[in-house]
């Protein structure tokens, strides 16, 4: 069974949305964002508006980005879909598909612009090996860490794979600020999903949450298979330690990743 209570954000001041409206976006404590000197995105998709918005917010960091599915020819396949969205949502007045169709039209130059120097993307796939196109966490934080980055945050979006990788990890010999990672399946692999989430707990807590509304919603824990859940590094927390009180979503923060449901209440009992 789903341990949700041990999903229960804390209680902390100054949250901020990073990344684009919609499926994209994640919670982030301001405080993370102020220390932070490298960023670790893995599994970015067609999708850099976090990493974006990240490095507005915070500038001169190094930003290293993993992802095996994307390179010149899945661009041109996005482009091109693009094109033919932009006339059927013209057609259909659909003003929320419609702008994002039209970021698809410059994907390419955006890709190009993005990735200089210190933004980087690596076509590979984060893995529990080192083999081929795998990598594994740790070895992409030794790589940021031989670049000058020594306080890091980690976004994880890596379509299941989360469950092989991150048990993997000795957090307590890494500087790790906090990780804003998108589990999925939790309902199907719920002992992998509760094991994991004591194994983070040892040195973050668990700060945001936020429940996928494109993903179905278990009978009995009443959560979606799919979730968003912010770490902080407990050393980054000060004073005594309360649960949160606020109501899940966020009003005000919070937005459904797809945009034409309504988001999904969570309750942590």
């Amino acid at each position: 069974m789903l341990n949700t209570k041990t999903l229960h954000p804390i209680r902390i001041n100054n949250l901020k949305r990073i990344g684009r409206d919609n499926d994209g976006g994640y919670i982030i404590p301001k405080l993370i964002i102020d220390k932070c000197d490298g960023l670790l995105s893995y599994g970015i998709n067609k999708d850099w508006s976090f990493e974006i918005d990240f490095l507005k917010r915070k500038k001169n960091i190094n930003v290293h980005c993993y992802d095996h599915t994307l390179d010149l020819l899945s661009l041109l396949k996005f482009t091109f879909k693009s094109i033919l969205l932009c006339f059927v949502y013209l057609i259909i007045l659909d003003k929320i598909r419609l702008k994002k169709s039209i970021y698809g039209l410059s994907i390419i130059k955006s890709y190009l612009n993005f990735f200089t120097d210190s933004t980087k993307h690596f076509k590979k796939r984060i893995w529990n090996v080192n083999k081929g196109k795998n990598v594994t966490v740790k070895k992409t934080i030794n790589k940021i860490y031989s670049e000058g980055s020594k306080n890091i945050f980690i976004k994880m979006d890596i379509e299941g794979a989360e469950f092989k990788v991150l048990e993997k990890l000795d957090y307590s010999k890494v500087n790790i600020l906090g990780l804003a990672i998108e589990f999925h399946d939790i309902n199907l692999k719920e002992k992998e999903f509760n094991r994991i989430i004591i194994y983070l707990k040892k040195i973050f807590y668990v700060a945001h949450v936020h429940g996928n509304n494109y993903s179905k919603i278990d009978n009995i824990s009443k959560f979606p298979s799919s979730v968003e859940i912010t770490f902080i590094n407990k050393k980054l927390v000060k004073g005594k330690i309360k649960k949160s009180e606020k109501i899940y979503p966020i009003e005000g923060l919070d937005q459904p990743n797809k945009h034409s449901k309504p988001d999904i209440y969570l309750s942590f009992n």
